[in-house]
């Protein structure tokens, strides 16, 4: 599958969000990276610990290190071992070396504890200053489920923990986070997790709700290889 955006790749994109992130950012890097690109992942909050078998990781213990990595074609995943299975992320310093060497700079800025939607804190999500594009992400999944289940922070969205998500929850959840993010940047949404005809179907009248508000949205299945039109 080769994922196609609805605006050019700049030099750092920011990936918020649920139900998808992490897919999304190998994803996208893996396909820069065989185009000719070098390609840098890395994360402002935490990452998934190990990495995928066979990736290039990278704990810098000096900002030369990364730009000794950013060769044509290259793949790296940056950062640092933690606790509970989880990868930090680079130090201000590295990240701003890190974003001068390589093409492209991917970050996954956000956490959702594994659950399809993220209603944010005010301190969230840690988007990079430096960013040019923000992609969010929900997960399909969440759609007739209670909001316990599938809403990372439900108790402080105001949606009681046994009301089942809705499409216009999506929405809603969606278009708060774009505007909590307070970003100039060009922004979109992928609808993920959209694994049969009757959720991509929902996902479609989710993507009107948000391309109506300015928002290029896509859906599909990204474990699937299957993207839709942003449009």
């Amino acid at each position: 599958m080769r994922l196609t955006l609805p605006f050019p790749l700049p030099r750092l994109t920011a990936i918020i969000g649920g139900g998808g992130k992490t897919t999304l950012l190998f994803t996208l890097g893996r396909q820069l990276a065989a185009e000719g690109a070098s390609v840098l992942l890395t994360t402002t909050t935490h990452l998934a610990w190990p990495p995928p078998e066979g990736m290039v990781f990278l704990a810098p213990a000096a900002p030369e290190q990364l730009a000794a990595a950013a060769q044509p074609g290259a793949l790296v995943l940056a950062g640092y071992p933690g606790e509970n299975e989880k990868m930090m992320g680079l130090s201000p310093e590295f990240f701003r070396e890190a974003c001068r060497a390589f093409n492209h700079v991917l970050c996954e800025a956000d956490g959702s504890r594994h659950m399809p939607l993220k209603f944010h804190r005010e301190d969230e999500p840690c988007i990079p200053a430096e960013t040019g594009l923000l992609l969010q992400v929900a997960g399909l999944s969440a759609l007739s489920r209670p909001a316990a289940e599938t809403l990372h922070r439900h108790a402080l969205s105001g949606i009681a923990a046994e009301h089942c998500i809705t499409e216009e929850d999506v929405a809603h959840l969606m278009l708060r986070a774009f505007s909590h993010c307070g970003v100039s940047c060009p922004s979109a949404a992928l609808l993920n997790q959209a694994d049969t005809p009757e959720l991509c179907a929902r996902g479609e009248t989710v993507a009107r709700l948000l391309r109506a508000e300015g928002y290029p949205c896509a859906v599909g299945a990204l474990r699937k290889e299957v993207i839709g039109c942003w449009f």
